[in-house]
């Protein structure tokens, strides 16, 4: 082969390594070009074949027309120029040939008939089932509206067997599914589909095809579950999906099932499209699906549209426009090429799509919250009066009807109240304002209060003053530390049983009690508990209850459960005040939570209904509590409704935690129950409100360490990558289990990713943090893989950290895992010695980590081992005793054992009977093992 011809093929491989895109495209076609030049036919065919897929993947069947006649001359000039492969895809390339055409309404219908003509013809030829041909048909026929004839081909493309050029089954049952649809036999529909979603066809278009086909189904029969499940699911294959399809149905679909800012997110990843669509088809479905998704936006929004190089801002109005008249536009131009109207009828129909039952998604978003109910009307009253109510409710235990006042006093109706009663006024408003999630509110909250306890005690009220002060420290801490707030809270009880009324003797009291809690002075709080209680049995009657609920709360924490428990029964039994009953069930359905009792969830259900309505702070703290219950009690794959209902109230009404913490728990149910996309939705919520405010590290790690997992499994490990090395940094040194499962899993992303060295040395950190716990089997597990992972030049790295795993081993309590990882250790240490020539000790090592194997009952490992050997005997030059060693592996091969293995043990016999000049053909355990294969 000449210099020339070594370049051209040397330019193509390098084109045709080059990552999809217009770029590869481009190069393919200069590869092309040099192909010609230098006379190389099959190299010529190699780079059309290429190019016909890249415009396949690239969805621009117009790009496909030239080398596809191109190859249709070649083929006619010299058939041996296309080897096995590149023949099957020109066959193959004749039914993408008729969508392209079909597709564009620049071709006519006779352009497009004789393309169907000659795929028949040819496939007839090759001896092909005609199915394929009856589709392109049918797919005509409903094109141009013709359904007279769309019936027809397609009941015979249902009846036709598939051959080797038919759609894969998969994508067959999708079609089928959505005739089904079509017909108004939704039922039927999914019927007939959703066993062919149980299986894992490789192909590009599955399983989102059956799914988004599906959904609209599921919607009209009314399974809105497993609507959200077949969109959620489909949604995050096709969300990045440059040039394919779907993205249109999935906008439709969320515009009407009141997602609509889902949909939003979707656009802005696919804006792209508005001006550059692979095709005119494709380009008028998406205008008109995001034109029905923006006829519901109710807000302003902006969308960035790049147009010609450069950047063009719309309004969701203006946009909504501009694709409902592009649509409409390209719908009228198949129609002038079908001389018909079915085209325009479709997109008018999908244009005035309806909205259909509220199909709840994974997880809440933002701006799909449940609006705050209308509050009960506040009379109309003098402000002076409203005031006093407000105080009175507050003081005694009605903390709603209190809120509900207070919202109703404006600040500048302050003026018209007396000082002091402005100042109290002021005072509940700094209270409230702690508890709003508005980080700037909470943030000016303790200044307020200080500012309203000054106006206090300048107008004589130093009693309330001094109230309000004492609830201040709470606030204080969070500022300047808990001993220095302890130490003002303590000032404001000796104030009160100086000159303070019984009632501020005892709330001075409770709010020490509260401080304490962070520390171990239980003996103390015991103390003012009992004084707190005997003062409102003598004086305040009205506190008596709110007291025994710190009573309980006292006897929790110092372990007294059940008598905890029944203090709360008892004050739940009176008739307490909101306030008093808001704290008896929150001790109550954490004591259970900790005792592990079912009832917790009742009582947590008890606990978000009764403080649902109105909506305050109360409700975000009565879910903050439901979910912390859940979480304890590892339900989370039984409460998914009670968690979204979480999520929905903690972005209305809770902080960023509160979502976060939410959105984990939900995760966890998701993947208990295998649903990983469902769990990575719902995680990914979580990561936006991290990253748009200041969470803690300890709610961000163990959302990003969960989402990698889920990430992980769904082979997004770019993705898994990313948030664990996010999340390490983040992890205190003084947690080693922690960084060690983090660095665990991040080894087995980096192997995924092909990245060997990385990953072995993630599996080292992790072997290391688990020393540092100690946790000698993790950790020597953890060792084990780094050996596994490490790239076979690097066989001194390999073994020494066999060596720390085996150092470990003796620590090991499991004698089952132990001897897991010492046959592991074994395998590995065979294959060692064989890359180094040791062939007699790589086969001792091989034989022992096989008894190892048989001692765990590990077939399937066993019948690997026993082929491993009979490799390792024919590459040392023994091919009888090879023989001897495969065979018997193929007599540890089981109905179960991976069909990987059944091919190694295949091949390793083949190699072994031509080395020994025995025949192949006949053999009959070889013969069984390519059955199996076969089946």
């Amino acid at each position: 082969m000449s210099e020339d011809k070594t370049a051209a093929e040397q330019q193509f491989v390098e084109a045709y390594h080059m990552p999809e895109g217009m770029a590869r495209h481009e190069a393919l076609e200069r590869a092309a070009r040099t192909a010609d030049a230098v006379d190389h036919l099959p190299l010529g065919v190699s780079c059309r074949i290429a190019l016909i897929r890249s415009a396949h993947d690239l969805g621009r069947y117009d790009l496909m027309l030239a080398p596809f006649a191109w190859c249709g001359a070649a083929e006619k000039r010299d058939p041996t120029a296309f080897d096995e492969w590149e023949t099957h895809t020109f066959d193959w390339a004749h039914k993408w040939i008729v969508s392209g055409l079909l597709a564009d309404p620049r071709f006519t219908l006779d352009q497009v008939w004789s393309v169907i003509t000659q795929l028949g013809e040819r496939y007839q030829r090759h001896g092909y089932s005609m199915q394929p041909v009856y589709g392109a048909q049918a797919q005509l026929a409903e094109h141009i509206g013709n359904e007279e004839g769309y019936r027809e081909h397609f009941a015979r493309y249902l009846a036709m067997d598939r051959g080797p050029m038919s759609d894969c089954e998969a994508c067959v049952i999708e079609d089928q599914a959505g005739h089904l649809i079509r017909q108004g036999r939704s039922a039927e529909a999914v019927a007939h589909a959703e066993h062919q979603l149980e299986k894992d066809t490789g192909c590009a278009s599955q399983p989102q095809g059956i799914l988004t086909t599906l959904t609209p189904a599921f919607v009209e029969l009314g399974d809105l579950d497993r609507a959200r499940q077949a969109h959620v699911v489909a949604h995050r294959l096709v969300r990045d999906d440059q040039y394919g399809g779907y993205v249109d149905d999935h906008l439709v679909f969320c515009a009407t099932s009141g997602n609509v800012q889902r949909g939003i997110d979707l656009l802005h990843r696919q804006l792209h499209r508005v001006h550059h669509s692979p095709s005119p088809s494709q380009e008028m479905h998406f205008a008109a699906g995001a034109a029905v998704l923006l006829s519901r936006v109710d807000k302003p929004q902006d969308f960035v549209v790049p147009h010609d190089g450069q950047m063009e801002v719309y309004s969701a109005p203006r946009l909504r426009e501009l694709l409902e008249a592009k649509a409409l536009e390209i719908a009228e131009r198949f129609d002038r090429r079908n001389g018909t109207d079915a085209v325009s009828r479709r997109i008018r129909e999908k244009l005035a799509s309806a909205d259909t039952p509220h199909v709840p998604l994974a997880v809440p978003l933002r701006t799909e919250v449940t609006p705050e109910p209308e509050e009960e009307p506040t009379p109309v009253a003098d402000p002076v009066e409203l005031a006093q109510d407000m105080n009175h409710a507050f003081d005694h235990g009605d903390f709603i009807t209190g809120m509900r006042l207070l919202r109703s006093l404006p600040r500048d109706l302050d003026p018209l109240l007396p000082e002091g009663l402005a100042a109290r006024v002021a005072a509940r408003r700094a209270l409230a304002a702690r508890q709003s999630p508005l980080h700037e509110e909470h943030a000016t909250a303790l200044d307020e209060l200080d500012a309203a306890v000054a106006r206090l005690t300048a107008a004589g009220e130093h009693d309330f003053a001094n109230r309000y002060r004492s609830r201040g420290t709470a606030m204080r801490a969070e500022r300047v530390g808990l001993d220095a707030a302890l130490a003002e809270a303590r000032e404001c009880v000796a104030e009160a049983d100086r000159a303070g009324t019984p009632y501020t003797r005892v709330l001075t009291r409770l709010v020490v009690v509260d401080l304490l809690g962070e520390l171990e002075a239980t003996d103390e709080r015991g103390e003012l508990v009992r004084e707190a209680l005997a003062l409102a049995e003598a004086d305040v009657p009205e506190l008596v209850s709110r007291v025994r609920c710190d009573v309980a709360q006292h006897l929790a924490s110092i372990g007294e459960l059940d008598e905890a428990s029944a203090v709360v029964a008892d004050v739940l039994a009176g008739a307490p005040t909101p306030g008093v009953r808001f704290d008896a069930l929150r001790l109550r359905l954490k004591i259970e939570t900790v005792l592990g009792l079912p009832a917790a969830l009742e009582t947590a259900e008890e606990f978000v209904a009764a403080f649902s309505t109105p909506r305050g702070p109360w409700t975000a703290e009565a879910h903050r509590q439901r979910v912390a219950s859940i979480d304890r009690l590892e339900v989370e794959d039984r409460q998914f409704e009670q968690l979204r209902e979480a999520i929905s109230a903690a972005h209305e009404l809770g902080v960023p935690e509160d979502v976060a913490h939410a959105c984990y728990t939900l995760a966890g149910g998701y993947l208990k129950t295998g649903r990983f996309v469902e769990a990575a939705e719902a995680l990914e919520e979580a990561v936006r409100v991290i990253e748009s405010h200041d969470v803690r590290d300890d709610i961000e790690v163990p959302v990003r360490y969960r989402l990698a997992q889920a990430c992980s499994r769904l082979d997004e490990n770019e993705a898994a990558r990313t948030h664990l090395e996010t999340a390490l940094p983040l992890i205190p040194d003084e947690e080693p289990w922690r960084r060690a499962l983090a660095y665990d899993l991040l080894g087995g992303v980096l192997r995924r990713l092909d990245r060997a060295s990385a990953g072995a040395a993630a599996y080292a950190d992790a072997a290391r943090q688990w020393e540092r716990v100690p946790d000698p089997a993790e950790a020597a597990g953890s060792w084990v893989e780094s050996a596994a992972a490490l790239p076979d030049d690097e066989r001194d790295q390999c073994g020494a950290a066999l060596d720390a795993a085996e150092r470990l081993l003796p620590a090991m309590d499991n004698e089952e895992h132990r001897t897991h990882l010492s046959a592991r250790i074994a395998a590995i240490r065979a294959f060692l010695h064989f890359q180094a020539g040791r062939h007699a000790e790589a086969l001792e090592r091989n034989g022992v980590a096989e008894e190892l194997a048989a001692q765990l009952g590990d077939v399937d490992w066993q019948s690997f081992l026993a082929q491993r050997g009979a490799r390792f005997l024919l590459q040392s030059g023994d091919p009888v005793n090879a023989e001897a060693e495969a065979r018997r592996a193929a007599g540890l091969v089981t109905e179960s054992t991976p069909l990987q293995i059944v091919g190694d043990t295949a091949n390793v016999l083949e190699e072994v009977l031509r080395a020994l000049d025995k025949p192949v053909a006949g053999d009959p355990v070889l013969r069984a093992l390519n059955a199996r294969l076969q089946d």
